[in-house]
């Protein structure tokens, strides 16, 4: 009889070529998959909740696998992390019905981008933040933003690479706020700091740092915020901002109904 597991991750995408398998590049998934080949004597795939991008960190990733052998949860989460390198940690697992699938059974993803506003960014903070040189003025940013909430045909926040078919997705919240601290374990750094966190019933290939690089020339000044609105409805890829890099991204929290790890 098979068994379900779902795994909770979290990583740091650094040295990562993104989620997803790829022929000779380090990928989270493939590093998992060599780790649950080795306990389980067999191979076994790994179904993540979506692809993330090369240099993506993630908070709450979420994949499942089937296997044949049933084992105690907390048991075989000690067994994965005694394999794993050191950026990539199972926090949470659980045993889920053989209809579970970590992408098509999820409800919503939320993630976050963190840009350090100034110049001056820390070498401590560099792999999780995104330099942004300019002045923002945040305000608009927040007015634009509320254009990208419902559902839209987001193709103009989309990557070319993205050979899914319909580019129609729902945003359900977006929040703009400042931080003034980023605190590590052994060091903590005062700063400008502006998250922004966006859930949505899924995401495009690069979507989140397109819409990113959009609401930053909204704050510049150099879009007004119902700009936003415009480059929806044109579906045109080059009439929206840049691509901000990944490093300041984040996957924070993936939802599915009645599974809550504590």
């Amino acid at each position: 009889m098979q068994n379900n597991y779902l795994l909770l991750l979290e990583y740091q995408g650094t040295h990562f070529f993104g989620w997803q398998k790829q022929r000779d590049k380090p990928t989270v998934q493939e590093t998992i998959e060599n780790v649950l080949g080795r306990i389980f004597r067999q191979a076994v795939k790994l179904i993540g909740q979506g692809r993330i991008d090369a240099g993506v960190h993630a908070l709450g990733q979420t994949a499942n696998f089937l296997v044949p052998a049933r084992i105690p949860p907390e048991n075989l989460k000690k067994a994965i992390n005694s394999l794993l390198p050191s950026s990539i940690r199972v926090i949470g697992i659980k045993r889920v019905p053989l209809d579970f699938h970590a992408r098509f059974s999820a409800v919503s993803r939320t993630y976050f981008y963190l840009l350090w506003i100034g110049n001056d960014l820390p070498v401590f903070v560099r792999p999780f933040c995104t330099p942004c040189p300019f002045r923002l003025q945040v305000k608009k940013m927040m007015q634009g933003s509320q254009y990208l909430l419902g559902k839209h045909d987001f193709s103009a926040f989309c990557s070319g690479k993205d050979f899914t078919g319909s580019k129609v997705r729902e945003i359900y919240r977006m929040e703009i706020r400042n931080r003034r601290k980023v605190a590590l374990p052994w060091v903590s750094y005062r700063g400008n700091i502006l998250e922004v966190e966006i859930e949505g019933n899924a995401f495009l290939k690069q979507m989140v740092r397109n819409i990113m690089g959009t609401l930053v020339e909204v704050g510049r000044g150099k879009f007004p915020p119902g700009k936003i609105k415009e480059i929806l409805i044109s579906g045109r890829r080059e009439n929206a901002g840049p691509t901000l890099p990944p490093q300041g991204l984040f996957l924070k929290r993936v939802r599915y109904p009645d599974i809550i790890f504590q």
